[in-house]
């Protein structure tokens, strides 16, 4: 019920075992925030960064329908099998076959007309390597997000979704990012930050230019594309939503 759509009847498998567990988990908490930070009914062009298998946007799309919702994921030159996605690209999730884009439209543009088609997207390329579908739309982007990428991603991702969210947005549009931070250089937590210090050597372990960032350094990154932190917002499971607008 509520901003959860229901199955369609032919889908294959249900789609839990398509979407990751914490993605499923995560999406509502994300949504119920997102609204309550924007104004009221927005509209014009969204961009969702590194979509996944499409877990977020099929709650998204129908919550605002009158955003136009342009998914994006990144497609490596080499794709891994599903053991080795997340190690080697940070990816989670069962396509069940289905290549990265044809997975995301399956739960985008196929279920709601206020998706369009998923594009591959590169947050370490400069932004005039982005998609034509979204420079195209330069400066005309209501609102972005983005949803557990910058903790497994080189920094360069990082600033490059800072820079793209410079240039995709209009001025006043609002960037969301999720995921786990640090806070003034230290985990915080239930726990007293255990479970994010643990999480973050894991991460280092697995791939050596991944990290849980900290916010000030985010937010710096931000601020040089013009982008103002306005809100953070404490999240299950010891992560942030970080809500960033672009000034006038």
């Amino acid at each position: 019920g509520g901003l959860v759509p229901s199955l369609l009847p032919f889908s294959p498998l249900p789609m839990a075992e398509v979407h990751h567990p914490a993605a499923l988990r995560n999406r509502g908490p994300i949504l119920e925030q997102m609204a309550a930070l924007l104004p009221q009914e927005p509209s014009g062009l969204a961009l969702e960064v590194a979509s996944g298998t499409g877990a977020h946007i099929e709650v998204y799309a129908p919550a605002f329908p009158r955003l136009t919702f342009q998914p994006s994921e990144y497609v490596p030159d080499k794709p891994a099998s599903e053991d080795e996605q997340w190690a080697q690209y940070g990816k989670i999730g069962s396509r069940s076959g289905l290549n990265e884009l044809a997975c995301l439209d399956a739960h985008g543009c196929k279920k709601f007309t206020n998706v369009l088609p998923a594009v591959p997207l590169d947050l370490s390329v400069a932004w005039e390597s982005w998609p034509a579908a979204v420079t195209e739309n330069e400066g005309r982007f209501n609102l972005m997000v983005c949803s557990n990428v910058l903790h497994i991603s080189p920094w360069e991702c990082t600033v490059g979704l800072m820079n793209g969210g410079g240039k995709a947005l209009v001025s006043g549009g609002h960037l969301f990012v999720y995921g786990p931070f640090k806070l003034d250089g230290a985990f915080f937590g239930d726990d007293g930050g255990a479970g994010n210090a643990a999480f973050d050597q894991k991460l280092r372990e697995t791939n050596p230019v991944w990290a849980i960032r900290d916010v000030e350094k985010v937010s710096e990154a931000a601020a040089a594309a013009r982008l103002k932190l306005e809100h953070q917002v404490r999240m299950p499971a010891n992560n942030l939503l970080l809500h960033f607008v672009k000034e006038q």
